[in-house]
Order: C-alpha cells, then sequence, then structure tokens
C-alpha cells in the first residue's frame, strides 16, 4: 500500500498549469529530481520519479516548447525496493531547456553555469511561486504520518514533514519561500544533505491547503481526530487500570488486618459498628468502597465505612 507522502504528492502531482506557472514548475521538478552532468560528450540531464504524472508534465513541457520526445526508462530505486520512472532529457535540447527554466545562466563572460538557489524570475507573482512550491513538494516532500485507515496500526509519532536538498543555498531560498505562504519551517544538515522540516498538525495542514493537496487535508483531520479519541480513551483505561489497583490494595490490607484480630482477640471483642465492617468486607472482598456502601444493610456514607475499615487496620497494627 502507498504510504501517505506518495498519495499526498500523486494528488498534488494532478494539477496542471499552463504558461509560466508550467515552467515554474518544470524548473522545480527537474531542480530538485534531476541530475544534471557535463562532460566532453555534452550535458545530460536525468529526472527520477515514481509519480507518473511528473513524467507526463516533463513529456508534454518539452514536446510543447521544443518539438522533441524525452526518453522514459524503468529503473530499480536505489533506496527502496521499488521501480521508478527515469525520464531522459535529449541532449540536443538540454543546455536551452536549463536556460529557459533559469536552472542555468550565461555569466558575465558567456559561460555556462549553474544557478545554485532558485531564480527569482520564478517565483515573482503569487500563482508562480505557488507553482513552483508545488514542483518541489511533488518530488521531494516526505513525512512520517501513518494514516490508521491505511494499515490499522495506531501510530504514536507526531507531525513532521520535510524537504530534502543536496543544496545550502538552495534550500535557505526554499525556507524563505514557505515563508511568503506564512509556513514556519527550519533546515539542519544530515548526512551532507539539507533538510527543510515542517512540524505540528496546524503547520503541516497550512502546507497542503497551499500546494492544493485538499484530500490530504482531510485525511489529516480525520487522523488528528482519531488520535484525540484513542488518547482519551487510553487515558481512561489507565484511570480504571489504577483505580482497580488501589482498590484490590485496600481490600488486601483490611481483610489481613480482619484476620489478624480475628486469630487474636476475635471480631466479637469489637463494637457492633466494626463487626459489621469487618465481616461486609469479608463477605466482599473484590468490591469498592462504593459498592460496600451499597451492599451494606445498615445505613452508613462511603466516609463512614472508610474511618471503621482504617480504625479495623490501626486495632491490627497494635496486635502485631
Amino acid at each position: 500500500m502507498n504510504s501517505f507522502s506518495y498519495e499526498l504528492k500523486k494528488e498534488v502531482a494532478k494539477n496542471n498549469f499552463f504558461g509560466d506557472e508550467e515552467r515554474s514548475e518544470i524548473s522545480a521538478i527537474i531542480k530538485t529530481a534531476g541530475q544534471i552532468t557535463m562532460n566532453s560528450s555534452g550535458l545530460k540531464v536525468l529526472v527520477y520519479t515514481e509519480i507518473d504524472e511528473i513524467v507526463d508534465k516533463i513529456k508534454n513541457y518539452v514536446q510543447n516548447c521544443y518539438a522533441e520526445a524525452v526518453e522514459v526508462n524503468i529503473v530499480q530505486n536505489p533506496f527502496s525496493n521499488s521501480n521508478r520512472f527515469e525520464v531522459i532529457i535529449p541532449s540536443s535540447i538540454a543546455r536551452q531547456l536549463l536556460l529557459d527554466i533559469e536552472i542555468a545562466k550565461l555569466d558575465d563572460e558567456g559561460f555556462f553555469e549553474l544557478v545554485e538557489g532558485i531564480s527569482k524570475y520564478l517565483i515573482q507573482e503569487e500563482t508562480t511561486a505557488r507553482a513552483y512550491l508545488k514542483g518541489v513538494f511533488t518530488t521531494a516532500f516526505s513525512c512520517n504520518i501513518n494514516l490508521y485507515g491505511q494499515n490499522k496500526v495506531a501510530s504514536t509519532t507526531g507531525y513532521h514533514a520535510e524537504f530534502v536538498f543536496s543544496n545550502e543555498t538552495y534550500a535557505k531560498d526554499f525556507c524563505f519561500l514557505l515563508a511568503d505562504f506564512d509556513i514556519i519551517s527550519k533546515m539542519m544538515e544530515r548526512k551532507k544533505m539539507f533538510v527543510v522540516y515542517v512540524k505540528g498538525l496546524d503547520m503541516i495542514s497550512d502546507l497542503l491547503v497551499v500546494v492544493g493537496a485538499n484530500n490530504g487535508v482531510l485525511a489529516l483531520q480525520n487522523e488528528s481526530a482519531y488520535r484525540s479519541i484513542r488518547n482519551t480513551v487510553n487515558r481512561q483505561n489507565n484511570c480504571l487500570t489504577g483505580n482497580l489497583t488501589k482498590t484490590i490494595d485496600a481490600s488486601v490490607r483490611e481483610i489481613e488486618a480482619i484476620n489478624t484480630i480475628k486469630n487474636s482477640i476475635g471480631l466479637e471483642s469489637l463494637d457492633i459498628p466494626l463487626q459489621d465492617a469487618a465481616y461486609l468486607r469479608l463477605a466482599n472482598p473484590e468490591e469498592s468502597l462504593d459498592e460496600l456502601v451499597k451492599l451494606s444493610t445498615t445505613k452508613i456514607s462511603k466516609s463512614g465505612l472508610y474511618h471503621r475499615l482504617k480504625k479495623l487496620e490501626d486495632i491490627a497494627k497494635g496486635l502485631k
């Protein structure tokens, strides 16, 4: 069964853009899921994804803008047992494509170089910034959230989502992009990679709203409601267990005290109220104080019965 992260990315990837928004999305996809190499044989651009909608986006963009076809292969994912798509951009257009989508630029002397961060021209408008964010989401997003309905296993983890990048400048730029949509994130380095993460149910929900994962927002709200109910039930069960333990412990002490009195001076040596309390406890060793009050043939309050049983314990201590 697919993970919640995969389902979220799949949902967001189904949205299609056109014009400048499409360019921003494609740039984000190739920047975060692509491998770019330059050698003596020329420029090579590969894009890896598990989502077929991403493949279609790249195919359509290259076909519409450059009248070329991409090559698509299915390869083994080195990070899991699953397969993924390998999209190969034609080398004849790779250089121009990278320039057009602001992943590369020409320096002052006309030399070709890659852009480390996010080009400001791709996110000048809110619409293009949102499209860029969606592109990054579909390729670099992951979360630790396991929905109960997916695997029938109650999750005890918190709410944590993250994006992993190989470039520190790009990771910092992405933090600023999230901030433009009021998404608070933090960055850390992990195994020479740079992780931008978002924590908390509300903030992750806001992120999903921004990228248009509406079904994901509903699923997350349902998961939160389920966890809340489960936690309430657990607290109630723990309370009941604690009360039961206290009842058993008290009953054991009281019966031990009554037997000490019985074997030493006899229960008949006690006054009538204490005798009644002793016989009531002996006859109902597993009942709570509340139940003993209900079972008593004489009218007595819970407090009154409690003090009589305590008196029996005090008498027994004096006989030892």
